[in-house]
């Protein structure tokens, strides 16, 4: 089906449900016992159980997602580096980041935040000290998962940011509050959310970059990374981002992690992440595909999907997912342009579901590695288990 067929249909009302006739008691116990759905490590992995297709089954959905691979220490995305991030409000993730520890090379859980009124009280009430033992526990000779939580700016103002700028003692100071919560908490460096928070408080990009750079510079000397969170392009005569802001920031950033994600909006329904989207948005800020910057960049890959109803819809994660497959009686369909799947309710809210499968994010993967990029997963408590099968 054409996606623009379907954005059309969103502004419809949707039909009332199809109703259906009840199997008889034989055939609804035989049907129970086929679709029973199951959960945890199996000796097999997707691609051995032939789940990873364009014509995903919904029934197989239901009863595979919630299984992966015993194998969990086994690398199937070796061209880059990935990074998950942990959010506090979806807890799985913090589960699956110990789970499947020796696929991530490094995870970035959201606890921190510097606020433009006290900079240098930086609260730490949502870390989580028993996971960070065991997920340095879980670290080897063979294998160590980097742990770099993701620390928010907020509340800056043009006029913050200005005052940091020219204050070098007061960026001194914050750099060393930043390593010494590193010392303190055993962290392997900052993911910055940084940039937007600044550009739009209206502070000029030259200022920001500076800031950005002696940050990473005060955290590199002490043996810790820096990841920059920057956005994708979005067809706009000025770029929030631009390559030349790459550039004059990509030899004091470890990793950028570029939100290729949410292409499309309630606003403006339609898929999450079109893949030539995602190559135009690579390309853009490095179009040498030798040049080793390339391998700076961090794909955004989401687990996360959308459902969007004639009311408007929203976000929806890994169990929204499944529930709504649970009352879908249709296809799931391929739309070849974005390379998503996508179906369409005809039941309670109806709507079209956009959420990634097996192929979506392994053509995503794939396409990281032709593009000789790592991967960025927003985020680890969104998915499905199996998801974890492919990297």
């Amino acid at each position: 089906m054409n996606i623009k067929i379907v954005v059309c249909c969103l502004v419809l009302i949707f039909a009332e449900a199809n109703g259906t006739l009840s199997p008889t008691k034989g055939k609804k116990a035989k049907k129970q016992d086929k679709d029973v759905k199951k959960t945890g490590p199996t000796d097999k992995d997707v691609f051995q159980r032939n789940l990873v297709r364009t014509d995903p089954k919904v029934q197989d959905i239901l009863r595979e997602s919630g299984l992966y691979g015993r194998q969990t220490d086994v690398k199937h995305f070796i061209s880059g580096d990935v990074l998950g991030y942990i959010t506090p409000w979806n807890n799985d993730g913090y589960e699956n980041a110990k789970r499947f520890h020796g696929k991530l090379d490094m995870v970035s859980p959201v606890w921190l935040t510097v606020n433009s009124k006290d900079p240098f009280k930086i609260p730490t009430h949502d870390l989580q000290k028993l996971w960070l033992h065991d997920m340095k526990a879980a670290d080897n000779e063979n294998h160590t998962t980097k742990i770099l939580p993701r620390i928010l700016f907020e509340g800056w103002s043009g006029d913050d940011v200005l005052e940091l700028f020219n204050n070098i003692q007061k960026r001194d100071k914050l750099i060393r509050v930043l390593t010494d919560l590193t010392e303190a908490y055993l962290f392997d460096g900052y993911v910055l959310e940084i940039w937007n928070q600044f550009a739009f408080s209206g502070a000029k990009k030259k200022l920001i970059i500076s800031i950005i750079n002696s940050i990473a510079d005060g955290l590199r000397k002490k043996g810790l990374d820096t990841v920059l969170a920057v956005p994708p392009l979005r067809g706009m005569d000025k770029e929030l981002f631009t390559k030349k802001n790459f550039d004059s920031l990509a030899p004091h950033i470890r990793y950028f992690s570029l939100m290729t994600y949410d292409f499309s909006s309630v606003q403006r329904p339609g898929p999450n992440a079109p893949t030539e989207w995602i190559r135009k948005c690579i390309e853009y800020l490095v179009p040498d595909e030798n040049d080793p910057k390339r391998a700076q960049i961090l794909m955004g890959l989401n687990f996360y999907g959308y459902h969007y109803t004639h009311t408007g819809g929203g976000p929806i994660v890994g169990s929204q997912y499944v529930k709504l497959l649970e009352d879908f009686k249709g296809k799931i369909q391929w739309d070849d342009k974005s390379q998503e799947h996508f179906f369409e309710l005809k039941s309670n809210d109806g709507g079209f579901v956009f959420y990634p499968t097996l192929y979506s994010i392994l053509v995503r993967l794939d396409l990281a590695a032709e593009l000789k990029t790592g991967v960025s997963i927003w985020e680890l408590g969104q998915g499905l288990n199996y998801f974890f099968d492919t990297l």
